[in-house]
């Protein structure tokens, strides 16, 4: 009970008031937030939460605010708030509450005031600002798991967005609505000059189904207000660098495969990461990469005669390196006299999930050098490709050194802001499976099979980042 009472107070932004226990009646509550929007990107704020209910829990929340004092209640709250818009990556200053009712038999209604700095953001990727809400309520919803609390709930919201004066909308959020078997939401926006108001209502029955909720939600989108009028600056946002290095020498019963994972940015994930290795230990990190590698290289028929992995710069403040190195049998693809290697040009970054837009700058460079023995030739090569969108960029670029050695060059360099549909559309154009083609002296077992193998098992992935709201 006291985690489920925890996950629904939660939602109420109440969890350091009270532990009351649930009632039979649902959860209900009004949420009102008003924003006056700035060319900075700011925005001064007015939120006025109403909780109609459940009583029970309303009343032990009065109680524990009497009890505390309600300064010392009214710091809490507005303290939590400042941390939920944190949690969203939106800085609240200045911030004021003030809570009503709380000596009443009425509602309990709690009021927070501030200026939210980074509320809109600017993209110069198309020149235009955007402000991203939540209207659903997923950020809340998604905490906890309302099939399996027999307890309906009620949100009621209602938004009023003033723009900057001067400012052009180019787009509103989209009106949505769905039902399932008695839960229902909806959006509904309305947009006066300079003024966007926006009503939307979710409703949950006590006995929701997943199969409910995915009829409810499974349209993921994103509902964003956009609109132009001056330039800005854009805001800190996340740089992902990562360099692959790998050199690919065929022999004649076994090929050698040695990779060089180089991390550089951010600097925050490669400081976690680093403090990850050093808490669990190199040899138990180093144990978990050989494990990934080895399950991947046996679902393909491939065997390990000889490994080793080391990670360098660990406890410094260069970047992480990863050094793997490996010694394969059975690593071939061949047919009627020809080894073919496949090649990802995307480099594994063709299907990043993103509702609006890549909401993070992307930067993977990839160096593959291959060499066959002497007098074997390679017998196709692709055609190079130099795609730009933009600024982003797909360049794969291939340097024939000799009959027997090439040089792999790759980049996949994805601007901070760019639109899905931009995204989508430049890497459709990009193939993700081109064939070289080589023969060998003599038939052999030490060709080349596919490129996941390669570029794709970095020690972590490269796209661990979420929206901030």
């Amino acid at each position: 009970m006291r985690k489920v009472a925890f996950a629904l107070l939660l939602i109420l932004g109440l969890s350091l008031f009270a532990w009351p226990a649930l009632g039979a009646e649902g959860y209900s509550e009004k949420l009102e937030q008003n924003y006056v929007v700035h060319w900075d990107g700011s925005a001064d704020i007015k939120f006025v939460t109403t909780y109609y209910g459940p009583p029970d829990m309303v009343n032990k929340t009065k109680e524990s605010i009497i009890k505390m004092g309600l300064e010392n209640a009214t710091n809490m709250f507005v303290q939590q708030e400042v941390q939920a818009l944190s949690q969203q990556g939106l800085t609240l200053v200045n911030a004021t509450g003030e809570i009503l009712g709380y000596n009443s038999t009425g509602p309990l209604v709690m009021i927070v005031t501030g200026k939210v700095l980074n509320f809109a953001k600017y993209y110069s990727y198309d020149g235009v600002w955007e402000i991203d809400l939540d209207l659903l309520r997923v950020n809340e919803l998604s905490q906890i798991d309302p099939t399996k609390l027999n307890q309906s709930f009620d949100f009621d919201n209602y938004y009023v967005i003033t723009l900057p004066e001067g400012a052009k909308i180019k787009k509103l959020p989209p009106e949505y609505q769905q039902e399932s078997q008695g839960s229902y939401v909806f959006i509904k926006v309305n947009a006066t000059g300079d003024t966007v108001k926006i009503h939307s209502h979710i409703h949950l029955t006590a006995n929701v189904t997943m199969e409910d909720l995915n009829r409810l939600y499974g349209s993921p989108q994103a509902f964003v207000i956009q609109y132009t009028g001056r330039k800005g600056t854009e805001g800190n946002y996340t740089t992902w660098v990562l360099n692959i290095y790998n050199n690919v020498t065929v022999g004649k019963d076994t090929t050698v495969l040695d990779t060089v994972d180089e991390y550089l940015e951010p600097k925050s994930y490669i400081n976690y990461l680093k403090l990850q290795i050093m808490s669990q230990g190199e040899e138990n990190i180093i144990k978990s990469i050989y494990q990934s590698y080895e399950k991947s290289f046996q679902q393909q028929g491939v065997e390990i005669k000889d490994w080793n992995i080391t990670l360098e710069n660990v406890n410094s403040t260069k970047p992480l390196i990863v050094r793997l190195h490996w010694v394969l049998a059975n690593y071939t693809k061949y047919s009627n006299g020809v080894y073919t290697y496949t090649y990802d040009p995307t480099l594994g970054l063709n299907n990043i999930p993103t509702l609006n837009r890549i909401d993070a700058e992307i930067n993977q460079s990839v160096i593959t050098k291959i060499t066959l023995p002497d007098g074997s030739k390679f017998t196709q090569i692709p055609k190079d490709i130099d795609l730009e969108v933009n600024g982003s960029k797909v360049i794969m670029k291939v340097e024939k050194v000799s009959d027997n050695e090439i040089v792999i060059k790759s980049q996949v360099f994805i601007r901070y802001g760019m639109k899905k549909e931009d995204y989508s559309a430049m890497m459709a154009k990009v193939p993700t499976q081109l064939e070289f083609k080589y023969t060998l002296t003599e038939k052999s077992n030490g060709g080349i099979c596919g490129p996941a193998l390669i570029v794709g098992l970095a020690v972590v992935p490269l796209i661990l980042y979420r929206r901030r709201r």
